[in-house]
């Protein structure tokens, strides 16, 4: 929240906020425009912007219509004023891009690597930051933030990674770490699910929603939530890790966060892929050219084994089981959106239709009326969208970006 003004100066740094914030929502804009949207005079407005203009911030985009006299000069954001960049880590990968201020990618860099020593994982987030910059040929000095998404229970306040079951890393202080690889630039870390759901609520298939849930089905599961159109984190930003929700409380297997019964552990796609290789006889995988050792996730999605008696039962239980646990949050929670996303997602219309006949089952009628739920519409990397979408706001609270 913003401080009530205390002095001149206070009063001059919240009306170049309001300036240019009223330019970024609602530009392209005239400056009478302004005028009448903040409240401020008109010579206030003019001495802002044109300082605003100066330092490469906002924008002319010539004339606008006219209302009587001449036409009006409009303004917006000029979206290469400043950069921000963003990381996605998944157990073994890393992607880092850069984005300008309207959320294009100018570049992007994809690597596979050991992410089990944090330290390692720094280094070559900063490698391909460096690769970036000298790829794209922006000023380094223009890049204002980094916003990073990570699987695990995420301090966001102090950029610490507590616990990652999926990276088996405890008490990581990346924010800071990677500060540092960066030459000091801000760090924002987020929750992977979080930062997904930004993206969806930002760009996606949220885009309208007040209050959804995105799931991220993939190695690790996890919810993002979003509540009167803010990320609820709980009391410590620990909120959403429904991966460690419980579903067979007796005899379920076992979990890589020590548990048993875990929802991640029955339906994470290392799950569905060990479930998949119980089901296939070995008679069977050889009549179709196929052997355990060379079972995908991928390969359960399309024939000849997604034709599969064995294979149905299994995608079939999976769903089922998702089903579940997306009628708990629905109860729990009473979101207008669910979106389905990650790897398993792309089992498609036919998971929608899983959850959707559970949900039936065991939400109650006036919570599931309205609920709409959704496979994720985004083409490019959810969460590294997100993590544009975590510091973007950041940015345009500061008063000054190169001050």
């Amino acid at each position: 929240m913003r401080k009530t003004p205390s002095n001149s100066k206070d009063i001059k740094i919240l009306n170049r906020l309001l300036v240019r914030e009223t330019i970024r929502q609602l530009g392209p804009i005239a400056r009478y425009e302004v005028a009448n949207e903040t409240g401020l005079a008109a010579p206030t407005v003019s001495v802002i912007v044109n300082e605003l203009i100066s330092e490469g911030v906002v924008k002319e985009t010539g004339r606008g219509e006219s209302s009587g006299g001449r036409r009006p000069v409009m303004l917006e954001i000029s979206p290469t004023a400043a950069f921000i960049l963003a990381v996605r880590i998944q157990r073994g990968e890393t992607a880092t891009a850069i984005f300008d201020l309207n959320g294009n990618a100018l570049n992007e860099h994809y690597q596979t690597l050991d992410t089990s020593l944090a330290e390692d994982v720094v280094q070559a987030i900063g490698a391909s930051f460096d690769w970036l910059v000298d790829s794209t040929g922006i000023d380094r000095r223009r890049i204002l933030w980094c916003g990073l998404a990570s699987p695990g229970l995420i301090d966001p306040h102090r950029g610490i990674v507590e616990r990652s079951s999926n990276l088996r890393w405890e008490k990581v202080a990346l924010g800071a770490m990677l500060s540092k690889r960066l030459y000091g630039m801000p760090v924002h870390v987020e929750n992977i699910s979080n930062a997904a759901a930004l993206a969806e609520h930002e760009f996606g298939n949220g885009r309208g929603s007040k209050s959804l849930i995105y799931i991220n089905l993939s190695v690790g599961i996890g919810a993002g939530i979003v509540l009167d159109n803010e990320v609820y984190g709980g009391s410590r930003g620990y909120a959403g890790e429904i991966g460690h929700m419980t579903l067979i409380p007796d005899g379920g297997p076992e979990c890589t966060c020590g548990s048993s019964g875990c929802f991640e552990a029955l339906c994470g796609i290392s799950a569905v892929l060990e479930q998949a290789k119980l089901a296939m006889s070995d008679d069977i995988l050889e009549e179709l050219g196929l052997s355990k050792g060379r079972l995908s996730f991928d390969s359960l999605l399309y024939p000849p084994l997604s034709d599969t008696a064995e294979i149905g039962q299994v995608v079939s239980r999976v769903g089922r089981l998702v089903g579940v646990a997306v009628s708990n949050l629905v109860n729990m929670f009473n979101p207008d959106t669910v979106i389905l996303g990650g790897e398993l997602a792309r089992l498609g219309a036919s998971l929608v239709s899983m959850v959707a006949d559970e949900m039936k089952i065991r939400v109650l009628n006036e919570l599931n009326r309205n609920v709409r739920v959704a496979l994720s519409s985004l083409k490019e990397d959810p969460p590294l969208k997100g993590s544009y979408a975590a510091v973007a706001k950041k940015i345009f609270d500061m008063p000054d970006w190169f001050g």
